[in-house]
């Protein structure tokens, strides 16, 4: 499989993509939308009774250092990512809030684990699996390492849902469907979620869902913008000037109380049979 998701593929990329996957996942982490989907799927979690917790796919460290924070947690948490730069930055993040004593970040990938079976209580995917080529072979290493009665937490966009205000409709949904296969390698996944944790021997015991809609002035959904200008022509679907004029009338109609975006995310938890 040809993989063009930027964020499939971090070690092949340069300095400017990497320096807008750190800031656009700290942007979107730090937004009070994002950070409250985040919170309440933790909140299912058995969190205060597990002695280790492992992140895959990490990225900058969004959802270690939200666990590591939490009160009730006291085990021991590692969060590997396939790339070194994010890694790096994972660590440098973690240190600045205190938190670097309480998590191990590692390089390394989510389809072959280093862990042995069953050393985890809680496995995490945060943001994760619409950005892996075989979300399948990601899904059974997560329960090979998850001890019986431990959980998989699954947390990700929907992109098929994801939408854009523009005044010709077949513009938008083809800027649209551009983006979204430029940016993850599994626009539908989630819709396929709740059958590929069952074929891969994981029960699935809850769920949420929710929309981030701005309608006017947009705030989460803007800042995207930048990031699509640098990660989607690295992608090669769009060339700089197409997603730079899509953007260019995003930010118009925020700046002139017209703008509308929209998308879905979904959290899945899933337990291993005892």
């Amino acid at each position: 499989m040809i993989m063009i998701d930027p964020y499939g593929r971090t070690r092949e990329l340069g300095e400017p993509a990497l320096a807008a996957m750190v800031a656009r996942l700290e942007q979107r982490g730090g937004h009070p939308s994002f950070a409250a989907m985040l919170h309440a799927y933790l909140e299912r979690l058995p969190l205060a009774s597990a002695r280790s917790v492992l992140d895959l796919g990490c990225g900058t460290g969004v959802a270690a250092r939200a666990v590591a924070s939490r009160a009730e947690f006291a085990g021991r948490l590692v969060g590997i990512d396939l790339s070194p730069h994010m890694v790096a930055a994972a660590r440098r993040l973690a240190h600045e809030q205190g938190l670097a004593e309480r998590i191990t970040f590692r390089v390394g990938g989510s389809q072959a684990l280093e862990e042995a079976d069953a050393a985890c209580d809680v496995v995490i995917a945060h943001t994760l699996m619409s950005h892996v080529p075989t979300p399948a072979t990601v899904l059974a290493e997560a329960a090979r390492v998850v001890r019986p009665g431990g959980t998989v937490a699954i947390f990700d966009i929907d992109p098929a849902s994801l939408t854009f205000g523009t005044e010709d409709p077949e513009y938008g949904q083809r800027m649209e469907r551009a983006i979204s296969s430029a940016l993850l390698a599994n626009p539908r996944l989630m819709r396929t979620m709740p059958l590929l944790l069952r074929r891969a021997g994981l029960e699935l015991v809850d769920s949420l869902a929710w929309v981030i809609s701005e309608i006017g002035k947009g705030d989460f959904w803007v800042g995207a913008l930048d990031s699509f200008l640098v990660l989607v022509p690295e992608a090669g679907v769009l060339s700089l000037d197409e997603i730079q004029a899509f953007v260019d009338a995003q930010r118009r109609a925020s700046a002139e109380g017209t703008f509308f975006a929209s998308a879905n995310y979904y959290a899945y938890l899933a337990r291993r049979p005892a």
